[in-house]
């Protein structure tokens, strides 16, 4: 078995405004002493994963986060280097860690490269003082600078950058004057979003009690100024909110849009492995608990996924027949390349117009609207929604439930 595999480090050096996924603070010694605890915790759980799935090697490698590069370069590199041991001794195609910029050292650079990783995944979000402080993201325009230039004097490989459009405090020449700025530098892949403002979190209490304006549009504008900058640069959109250099695509991402198997470790991780029933688990949030099971090395030896929800470590999902055909869709038509109706056969034993009855038709009117596209090759006939198209395509999806 060859899944992919993604590692969560939920730690932080503190939360963004806009964040709402799981992260702790690490900000002393007694955390980083926690954060040794963490890794060791995550190798033992995915020593038991790679018996209980007999994994003969890995498709990809992603560490994301919180923020993987709070942990020190040695820590770091002592878990890709045990996370990467299979039986096949077969390197994975793609190695992806997160970073931040004020994180960007020699020493970070120098274990990446040790470790054999292939991508930096660097969360910029924003390159304006004015919009940093306002979103509380504890690094400034200067930290942005300073870590491409390192990496563009240190690091031969692939980076990519995430960047938000529409955060509080970004104008259009902001954004576009910045955004074209980081570009100037060898950046291969861009993750580009709009705000999204999350329910509970500080930025959408903000934007409540009125102390921050929120406009949509002015998102959805800033988004595509965005897209028309990445496009003049020679990048391609090949899903709603990735951009790539061609050839240089997230392996890794595309796994979750192709509905491949892979396996997630630490708190808050998931894992799917597909088959006839698919099995989706979610990690724990509780890291005491996870960490008090998980540094036992001999705890798991006659564990199964069920025995380990018994005991609260995760929670398990049997996916039906009709929801793995319906994520099939989601996921597959996020990509300008759409889906493959062979391969739908293939997984699901029958015809899309089988699975979808009369609503087949959505496709033929969204393609007379010139929002869709059918293309045609040499043994498969694929579907996907254009550049227009699929930034509906929640709207798309509605029309077929």
């Amino acid at each position: 078995m060859t899944p992919s595999l993604y590692i969560h480090i939920p730690f932080c050096a503190q939360k963004c405004d806009y964040c709402d996924f799981f992260s702790i603070p690490l900000n002393n010694c007694e955390n980083i002493k926690y954060s040794e605890n963490y890794v060791d915790s995550v190798l033992n759980e995915l020593n038991f994963y790679k018996s209980f799935f007999s994994v003969d090697s890995w498709k990809t490698i992603y560490i994301g986060g919180g923020t993987p590069s709070k942990l020190s370069p040695s820590l770091l590199e002592k878990l890709i280097i045990n996370a990467k041991k299979t039986p096949s001794e077969i390197q994975p195609l793609e190695i992806t860690v997160e970073a931040n910029p004020q994180d960007i050292t020699i020493p970070f650079i120098q274990s990446l490269k040790s470790a054999g990783v292939t991508r930096i995944s660097m969360g910029i979000q924003g390159a304006d003082d004015k919009a940093l402080k306002k979103i509380n993201r504890g690094c400034s325009e200067k930290n942005i600078f300073d870590a491409l230039n390192l990496l563009e004097s240190h690091w031969d490989k692939d980076i990519s950058v995430d960047f938000i459009a529409g955060l509080p405090g970004q104008t259009y020449s902001s954004f576009s004057e910045q955004f074209d700025k980081i570009l100037s530098y060898h950046i291969t892949h861009v993750s580009l979003y709009t705000l999204t403002v999350e329910e509970g979190t500080p930025l959408f209490n903000k934007i409540s009690d009125k102390k921050i304006s929120f406009s949509q549009e002015k998102c959805d504008k800033m988004w595509n100024t965005g897209k028309n900058i990445l496009k003049k640069k020679g990048f391609h959109q090949y899903e709603i909110s990735n951009f790539s250099i061609p050839g240089k695509e997230s392996i890794h991402n595309s796994s979750y849009w192709q509905q491949d198997d892979y396996i997630g470790c630490g708190c808050t991780a998931a894992g799917t492995i597909y088959g006839k029933t698919g099995l989706r688990w979610n990690v724990t949030k509780n890291i005491h608990a996870y960490e008090n099971f998980w540094l036992q090395k001999n705890e798991s030896k006659n564990e199964t996924l069920n025995s380990l929800q018994d005991k609260g470590l995760l929670s398990i999902e049997k996916l039906s027949k009709e929801t793995m055909e319906f994520e099939f869709l989601m996921m597959g038509l996020r990509m300008n390349r759409g889906i493959s109706l062979l391969e739908f056969k293939k997984r699901f034993g029958k015809t899309l117009e089988e699975s979808v009855g009369e609503k087949i038709n959505i496709f033929r009117e969204w393609e007379n609207e010139k929002l869709a596209k059918t293309i045609r090759e040499k043994n498969d006939v694929r579907y996907a929604l254009n550049s227009r198209g699929i930034m509906l395509l929640n709207r798309f999806l509605e029309s077929l439930l």
